[in-house]
């Protein structure tokens, strides 16, 4: 009876999670719509990789995933994109690889070393969007040069790239670190498929 008490107190657990992650994303997500200066201000990409870091099972990476897929559907319409365009799949497969940050550095006990992972993340997560914008944007030459501007200042009339790379950065850094620092805290992180405490190694 024990067990399968603690089964349904796990499975509320996930649930609960999975609706705080759509509330506190889609919050995050929605703020460009009247504030454009915090365009990419969000708590996703260090979400992805603290999934990736300290939790395991199924759940670990499809909670945050679904989270963002919910969001996407709910907010898209505001931004007028579809949620199966190119660039949408582009930015999912960013946030995955980020997640595969998380599992490279999988039970360090160094804050250090979450935010550095927390930093090569924003990292990935801008060169692969605007390359992949340098790509098919015809705006952009495709030259090295082009490259180079799809990194930087971005397309004419709308806001430089290098002001969504400075709040990707920050902002994943700020929430890398506290939420990192709950969760060593913690020190035992939880399976979200079983509920119970795993025993993570030192790095």
């Amino acid at each position: 009876m024990s067990e399968i008490n603690q089964q349904a107190k796990s499975a509320h657990h996930a649930q609960l999670r999975f609706v705080a992650l759509v509330l506190v994303i889609g919050l995050s997500r929605h703020l460009p719509l009247s504030h454009p200066e915090w365009s990419n201000f969000s708590p996703v990409l260090a979400l992805f990789l603290l999934s990736g870091a300290h939790l395991r099972g199924f759940w670990s990476w499809s909670t945050p995933l679904c989270a963002i897929l919910v969001t996407d559907l709910i907010i898209n319409p505001s931004y007028g994109v579809s949620l199966l365009e190119p660039f949408m799949l582009i930015t999912v497969l960013s946030y995955l690889l980020v997640f595969l940050v998380g599992k490279k550095i999988s039970g360090t006990r160094s804050l250090a070393r979450l935010v550095g992972g927390g930093i090569l993340g924003a990292l990935l997560f801008h060169f692969l969007t605007c390359g992949f914008a340098w790509c098919i944007n015809p705006a952009y030459a495709k030259s090295f040069n082009g490259l180079i501007q799809a990194l930087t200042i971005g397309q004419p009339g709308f806001p430089p790239a290098y002001l969504f790379l400075r709040n990707t950065m920050v902002s994943t850094i700020i929430f890398t670190a506290v939420l990192g620092w709950i969760a060593l805290r913690l020190k035992e992180p939880v399976s979200p498929t079983t509920g119970k405490a795993s025993t993570a190694s030192t790095s």
